[in-house]
């Protein structure tokens, strides 16, 4: 919990106590050093608890979570070793003080300082902090790799108005129509905005994989990618039973450069617009479904030598 709200004034979006999961990054965590399994983790009533003895409990209890998770941070590790990504002190400021300045936008000024003050902190000193963390560094290694994924291939942007009612939705249309999609939104979709008046979201998503909370259907997305930037689709009724009005903002076509010749264009990229959790999730269920996974059946139970 001290770690997390640590943490709280560069990674929520206006919340004193720990953020919330969604709001955060996939947690990978990187052991630094060799571990002995008789290294000393704990102390459990003053009894000594080694590592191996919590592993091996951890892995009896979840089996699955824990291959899983181990799954995730390979899937980060390996990809981070073929492109041989490495981070600078001064990348790893930059990163550190574009993430406070993103906080510091989401939370607004006042609750910005006044977290800031809570914590007895200055806005340096907690730029200095963040930017000697582990979690900033891992942060970053995934950072590159989803700008530079993006790089190789059709990126489309959109604005996505939702609506729960079809009224609603075909009033928003109208309003777009007749003012402009950004002045229909500040008159018809004021915040705070509810599942049932609408909400707005700007989204940017690999062509082949379009989002799916909520999901926007193949034949809505067709329809977007027939208007030119800035033009907007009509009324879309989704198979979730939600509707949609979707402007297109951008298609950018992919682009076959290595990792060393994007180099700087991604860390511009992520300085100027940091990814989303939607961007992390986006790319670690792509790269979930490219890779197989059997797992031994009784693996983890004493005695079992399991089958695979």
């Amino acid at each position: 919990m001290k770690k997390l709200l640590i943490l709280g004034t560069v990674l929520v979006s206006a919340c004193s106590s720990a953020p919330p999961k969604e709001n955060l990054p996939e947690r990978i965590h990187v052991v630094d050093r060799t571990v002995r399994p008789d290294e000393i983790v704990a102390l459990y009533n003053g009894e000594p608890v080694t590592w191996q003895a919590v592993a091996e409990k951890v892995l009896e209890l979840s089996l699955r979570e824990s291959v899983d998770t181990y799954v995730r941070w390979r899937l980060v590790e390996d990809r981070r070793a073929a492109l041989g990504i490495v981070h600078t002190p001064e990348e790893l400021r930059r990163r550190a003080a574009a993430t406070l300045e993103q906080a510091k936008r989401q939370m607004g000024e006042e609750r910005f300082r006044q977290q800031l003050a809570r914590e007895g902190a200055s806005e340096e000193s907690k730029r200095a902090q963040l930017e000697g963390s582990a979690f900033l560094a891992q942060m970053l290694t995934l950072d590159k790799i989803v700008r530079y994924d993006a790089l190789l291939e059709d990126q489309v942007e959109i604005d996505r108005a939702t609506f729960a009612d079809e009224g609603e939705a075909r009033r928003f249309r109208e309003a777009v129509g007749a003012k402009g999609f950004d002045e229909a939104a500040k008159e018809l979709l004021p915040e705070p905005r509810t599942a049932a008046k609408g909400r707005l979201a700007r989204e940017r998503f690999v062509k082949s994989q379009p989002p799916t909370e909520p999901l926007l259907d193949p034949w809505i997305l067709d329809a977007a990618l027939k208007l030119q930037p800035g033009e907007s689709t009509g009324v879309e009724m989704s198979r979730s039973n939600l509707y949609y009005v979707v402007r297109l903002q951008a298609v950018r076509k992919g682009r076959p450069l290595s990792y060393g010749e994007a180099r700087e264009e991604v860390l511009e990229s992520i300085l100027r617009d940091p990814p989303g959790q939607q961007d992390y999730q986006t790319w670690m269920q792509r790269e979930r479904t490219k890779c197989r996974v059997e797992y031994a059946e009784g693996a983890g139970r004493k005695g079992s030598k399991g089958s695979p």
